[in-house]
C-alpha cells in the first residue's frame, strides 16, 4: 500500500490539489482492482507471484523538457507498481532521486537492485531496475549484468546496447531467476544492420538463458523491452526459438496499442511452471484522461506549444493532442506495464511426494520419539530403521486412508499455450495493410523533428 501522507503536506499540496489528486488515486486504484484483462489481480500472501515489467519512459532526467514529472505523478507510479510483487524496471536514468522517491511513497517493505549505468551512444546513461515487496519476494544475493563472451560479439565487435541484468529471488517454495532487457531498437528496415543487430541481440540472451536454465535445473523469466513489432515478426522468433514459453494471449504494451515491445517469457523447470493470468494495464483509461486537459494546460511546458501572446492556445485540438499523446507519456510512460501472475503455493505437491505406497499397506504404529534412560529420564530416541521383519513395528488392522487435500487458492496451468489467434494475425495484417503503421511511424518522426526544431531555440 502506497503511502499518502504528502498529501497532507500543505507545503507540497493546496487543499484544492489534495482534492484532485485524492480523487484521481481513488479512480486509479478502482482501475487496478478490476477484474483481469482490465485491471490487476489482487495479490495473496502465498498462493501466487504477480511479476510486472515496465519501460518508463527517460525516467526522470527531463532532457526532453517535457517535465519534469509531477509529485502526484510518482505517486501514481508508485501505486501501480505496488500492485505486483515483483517489477522489472527499464529507462532508470543515472540520477536514482526519482525512483528513490517511488520506494518512499512505497513504503519501508519495499526495496531495489539497480545496475550501474550503461555508457555509450546506445546505452543513453540507463539503468535497470528490480522493485520488489520484501514482505514477499527474498533476494538471494546472487545479482549479475550479462555481457558477450568475444566469440558471440555483435559485429563491430560490439556488447549489448545496454547490458541485460540478472537476478535470483525467492517467493515461497519457488526460486527463480529474472533476466530483464532493453534490447536495441535501431531500425524496423529489415536489411538493415541496426535491425539485425537488434535481432542478434535478442537471439543471444534467449540462447544464453535457455542453456542457463538446463544447465542449472532452474527456473528463469527473461522479461523487459525487446522492442518487439509484432507476434509473427523476426524479433518474436529470435525469442521464441530458445524454447521460451510466452503467455497464452499476447498484449500490444506502447500506448498506442500498436506495437508488441514488451514482453515476459519463462524458460522453467519441467512441470513446475504453474501460469495463472497475464495482461497488461493501461493506466490512461484512469488518469490524465481527456477531459483532464484544462486542469493540466496552465502546467505544460510552453517550449512545446503554439501560444498566443496572452498565453492562450492559438489551436486548442493542436494543445489538447500534445497534452494526450506526448506530455502524459513523460508524466508516466509511452509503454504500459504488462504483468504475469504464476501459482507458487507447492506446499501440498511437497507432503504428497512423501506419501509411500508401502507404508499406507504396512499401517505401522507410531514413531518413538522419547524414551526412558536408566535415570528415569526422558531422551530422545534415534529413529530406527527396520532391518528384518522381526524388528518392524507392529501393524495397525487398518490400512492409512487417503488423505484428502485442500483446494487451491490460485490453480495455474503446466504449459501456457502461445499460438497466434486468426484475429491476431489478422489484426496483424490489417494495421500493416492499411498504411496505418507508415501513418503512425510518420507521425512521431514528424513529433521527433519538432522537438529537436524546438530544443535548437
Amino acid at each position: 500500500m502506497v503511502w499518502y501522507t504528502d498529501l497532507r503536506n500543505r507545503d507540497l499540496f493546496t487543499p484544492d490539489e489534495r482534492d484532485w489528486v485524492s480523487r484521481r488515486l481513488l479512480e486509479l486504484r478502482t482501475h487496478l482492482k478490476s477484474p483481469p484483462g482490465i485491471g490487476v489481480p489482487t495479490k495473496t500472501r502465498d498462493a501466487s507471484l504477480i511479476i510486472g515489467t515496465w519501460n518508463i519512459r527517460d525516467f526522470d532526467n527531463n532532457k526532453y523538457r517535457h517535465g519534469p514529472r509531477r509529485r502526484e505523478s510518482l505517486m501514481y507510479i508508485a501505486e501501480i507498481i505496488s500492485a505486483f510483487d515483483v517489477c522489472a524496471l527499464q529507462e532508470i536514468n543515472e540520477d536514482l532521486g526519482p525512483l528513490k522517491q517511488v520506494m518512499r511513497l512505497l513504503g519501508p517493505d519495499w526495496d531495489f537492485i539497480a545496475t550501474d549505468v550503461t555508457v555509450g551512444a546506445s546505452g543513453n546513461r540507463e539503468r535497470m531496475a528490480f522493485v520488489f515487496d520484501k514482505t514477499k519476494v527474498k533476494f538471494r544475493n546472487i545479482a549479475g549484468e550479462i555481457v558477450l563472451p568475444k566469440h558471440a560479439l555483435l559485429p563491430d565487435e560490439q556488447q549489448f546496447a545496454r547490458t541485460p541484468f540478472m537476478v535470483s529471488f525467492q517467493a515461497g517454495w519457488f526460486h527463480f531467476s529474472l533476466c530483464t532487457v532493453h534490447i536495441y531498437f535501431g531500425s524496423d528496415t529489415k536489411d538493415s544492420d541496426r535491425f539485425k543487430r537488434r535481432v542478434a541481440e535478442i537471439d543471444y540472451i534467449a540462447e544464453e538463458m535457455a542453456k542457463r536454465a538446463d544447465r542449472e535445473d532452474e527456473n528463469y523469466i527473461l522479461l523487459g523491452d525487446f522492442n518487439i513489432k509484432n507476434t509473427v515478426d523476426e524479433t518474436m522468433r529470435a525469442l521464441t526459438k530458445a524454447g521460451f514459453q510466452l503467455p497464452p494471449e499476447l498484449f500490444p504494451s506502447n500506448v498506442l496499442g500498436t506495437k508488441y515491445y514488451d514482453q515476459i517469457a519463462f524458460r522453467t523447470r519441467k512441470d513446475e511452471v504453474t501460469f495463472i493470468n497475464a495482461g497488461v494495464f493501461n493506466f490512461t483509461k484512469s488518469i490524465f484522461l481527456p477531459e483532464h486537459y484544462d486542469h493540466y494546460a496552465p502546467v505544460l511546458p510552453e517550449r512545446h506549444r503554439d501560444l498566443k501572446s496572452n498565453g492562450t492556445p492559438a489551436n486548442r485540438g493542436k494543445d489538447k493532442d500534445y497534452y494526450q499523446s506526448r506530455w502524459l507519456t513523460w508524466q508516466i510512460s509511452d509503454h504500459l506495464p504488462l504483468w504475469v501472475e504464476l501459482a507458487i503455493d507447492f506446499s501440498d505437491e511437497h507432503l504428497q511426494h512423501n506419501l509411500s505406497e508401502d507404508a499406507r499397506q504396512e499401517s505401522a504404529v507410531a514413531q518413538i520419539e522419547y524414551v526412558e534412560n536408566d535415570e528415569g529420564e526422558l531422551v530422545k530416541a534415534s529413529p530406527r530403521i527396520p532391518r528384518d521383519d522381526a524388528d518392524k513395528p507392529k501393524k495397525r488392522a487398518r490400512k492409512r486412508k487417503k488423505p484428502a487435500t485442500p483446494p487451491k487458492e490460485k490453480k495455474g496451468t503446466a504449459r501456457p499455450n502461445n499460438k497466434l489467434t486468426w484475429k491476431e494475425a489478422w489484426d496483424i495484417f490489417w494495421f500493416v495493410a492499411t498504411g496505418k503503421a507508415d501513418e503512425i511511424k510518420k507521425l512521431r518522426e514528424e513529433q521527433d523533428r519538432q522537438v529537436k526544431g524546438k530544443s535548437k531555440k
